[in-house]
């Protein structure tokens, strides 16, 4: 095998490992919550929040 073609396998194989990674992450983000990422804070608990005194 020439240099040329090992290139080419190397260059397959990462190309083929990043629209594998790609595809993941994707279907990923399709099948996960309907809500905002991670800091924006619109997970935060009910203890989280004041409550309002009525008394």
């Amino acid at each position: 095998m020439t240099n040329l073609i090992i290139q080419y396998i190397i260059v397959g194989a990462i190309i083929i490992a990043a629209v594998i990674y790609f595809s993941k992450t994707m279907s990923a983000s399709f099948k996960g919550k309907k809500s905002c990422g991670k800091g924006c804070d619109c997970d935060m608990k009910q203890s989280d929040i004041p409550q309002k005194n009525n008394s």
